[in-house]
């Protein structure tokens, strides 16, 4: 199920909303959170049951690792049950997203003939993977209390963050669960959720995938495009996958608004970075914070001198890329953006750069890679850039590139939706701002599209 659909807005979530509010006035506290865990159940399985099998038998198995590791004081029993785990949900994620990579190119380089199998990837599962390794390692070091497992159950499923992020904490989520004051409904969070939701909703719908269409058409027929148009169609993705990403990450926000749940913030205006360390802190950034705290600093973060430091920073970004896709073309985005954050951490702190040639160096990477990262293959993203070099001079898209101007200076002279809405007191005319967004939004749903970040 999508959220920008007209079964989401106008029948799931108020079923939603109706039922867990309405436990919750009679104090039926549990019951209003197990409501919930079977709505997100449906939201999630809604096109593919099977999917909601998988995702609550691994957390079913978590859950029980987790019960373990808190009482178990043996500490080689408590080590083997944390590499259990851990393989555990890496294997489900190896099999579903990996297997088939991993066969074509056995095949290719043994020249061997085994069958590629047709695996259909579960939505989400590289979030709830992540999301469930860091409570299995938290549970090992004991960082938390035992919790229940509706909430824990909860806390996994809760749809809004389910599907593309972001990657949540416990330690942020579960003690929520039991605050009774979110119990109850608030009308100031109500009017939050809804300008966060119609934002997002604006942003993909009306912006993304319009958006869309212009770099879809473009990497279906990359040869019939000149110079113009090959640049056009890389400027189209730049710009789709910032709103499209910006849209999901402002409707999760709204969405945990409706039930009086806070989600971390995983957008920030990363266009506006002045340099590559300061986009990854702005982008994804709950995805950013798993690899710090789970596998950077594990590896030995910077405390290991220079050579260390970078070989860290290139294993991190090599499995961030691979993380986000099953092809050579994300690896190799990955390692570009370890070089250039190696690059950055080499020079940082001598000559700085003027403030707009810092902006202009980090974008123009940033728009550069973002090639590979849409690409099917290294080979397409090379067709691509190779029409921008020789494909001739047609007619320059004036009115496109006004387009994406405008685009730009929404991005880069706005302020990004968090502190619109939570630092803005709201007035009528931003009210009739956001009407005039929905209604514009759901009335284009017609032709609507999944989020960038669900194929993941």
């Amino acid at each position: 199920m999508l959220f920008n659909s007209y079964l989401f807005i106008f029948a799931f979530l108020p079923a939603a909303l109706v039922l867990y509010y309405g436990l919750n006035h009679f104090g039926q506290y549990t019951a209003a959170k197990a409501g919930l865990i079977a709505f997100s159940l449906l939201f999630y399985g809604y096109q593919n049951p099977g999917y909601a099998g998988i995702l609550f038998s691994s957390i079913v198995v978590n859950y029980g690792l987790h019960i373990i590791l808190l009482k178990e004081n043996r500490a080689g029993f408590r080590k083997t049950c944390l590499v259990f785990g851990i393989l555990f949900h890496f294997s489900l994620l190896g099999y579903f997203k990996y297997l088939g990579f991993f066969t074509e190119n056995v095949n290719r380089l043994f020249q061997s003939s085994f069958a590629v199998p047709s695996i259909i990837l579960p939505l989400g599962i590289s979030f709830y993977t992540f999301q469930q390794v860091s409570f299995v390692i938290d549970s090992y070091y004991k960082k938390m209390t035992r919790y229940s497992f509706v909430d824990y159950a909860l806390f996994v499923s809760f749809f809004p963050q389910l599907i593309a992020g972001p990657i949540v904490l416990h330690s942020e989520m579960l003690p929520q669960f039991g605050d009774l004051e979110k119990k109850k409904i608030h009308y100031e969070n109500i009017a939050d959720g809804i300008r966060y939701f119609s934002m997002g909703l604006a942003k993909k719908v009306l912006i993304a995938d319009s958006l869309g269409r212009i770099v879809d058409a473009g990497y279906q027929d990359i040869w019939a495009l000149d110079r113009w148009g090959a640049v056009s169609v890389m400027l189209a993705y730049t710009l789709q996958i910032y709103f499209d990403f910006s849209g999901y990450c402002d409707m999760a926000s709204g969405l945990g608004k409706f039930f009086n749940l806070d989600l971390p913030m995983n957008f920030n205006s990363p266009y506006k970075a002045l340099n590559i360390g300061e986009f990854w802190k702005r982008w994804h950034m709950t995805l950013t914070r798993f690899f710090t705290a789970y596998l950077y600093i594990p590896l030995g973060g910077n405390r290991k001198g220079k050579i260390r430091t970078y070989l860290n920073i290139m294993i991190v970004f090599t499995i961030s890329g691979f993380w986000h896709g099953a092809d050579w073309s994300f690896v190799l985005w990955g390692m570009l953006h370890g070089a250039a954050q190696v690059f950055h951490r080499a020079v940082q702190g001598k000559r700085q750069l003027p403030k707009w040639l810092g902006f202009l160096f980090t974008f123009g990477f940033v728009n550069l890679t973002w090639v590979f990262f849409r690409a099917d293959s290294i080979g397409q993203a090379l067709s691509l850039f190779g029409r921008m070099l020789r494909g001739g001079n047609g007619e320059f898209p004036f009115m496109r590139l006004a387009g994406f101007l405008l685009l730009m200076a929404m991005v880069l002279l706005s302020k990004n939706t968090h502190e619109y809405v939570e630092n803005k007191e709201l007035t009528w005319k931003a009210a009739a701002a956001d009407i005039i967004l929905f209604v514009a939004a759901v009335f284009s749903l017609s032709q609507v599209s999944t989020f960038l970040y669900f194929n993941f």
